[in-house]
């Protein structure tokens, strides 16, 4: 029965002390998740590569050539467009979650509070009832 006594004032302690190392070490694995997910390191240092390893080999006469550094030049340029829309996709991501997280620390020191507001009335409401 004492330790039912103690858990509100630990509570209370973990909330406002610990917690908030621990929510930073959420947001950062979460960040590096998104960063990895969308491969957004990876895909900025091959940014100019052909889309999916894709080329034209080389021909031997003129037209051929031409016709291959054309057809190089538009796959890399599909590579640089699809790259480029998942790494902004990929900080899009990150931007959202950033003010999320910022947000959501604004609001943490009050949900203790909000909770027993909630308990309080829902009581309240039980015994008009």
């Amino acid at each position: 029965m004492s330790s039912l006594f103690q858990l509100p004032p630990l509570y209370l302690l973990w909330h406002y002390t610990r917690a908030w190392g621990d929510l930073v070490r959420l947001y950062r694995n979460l960040a590096w998740f998104l960063w990895h997910f969308f491969s957004i390191g990876v895909l900025s240092q091959t940014l100019f590569a052909p889309w999916k390893r894709l080329y034209e080999g080389r021909n031997k006469d003129t037209a051929g050539l031409l016709g291959s550094i054309i057809m190089n030049l538009i796959l890399r340029v599909v590579g640089l467009i699809a790259r480029t829309s998942t790494i902004c996709f990929g900080f899009f991501a990150i931007v959202i979650l950033s003010v999320g997280f910022v947000l959501f620390l604004l609001v943490w020191p009050l949900l203790p509070i909000v909770v027993v507001g909630l308990l309080m009335q829902g009581s309240i409401g039980v015994l008009a009832a």
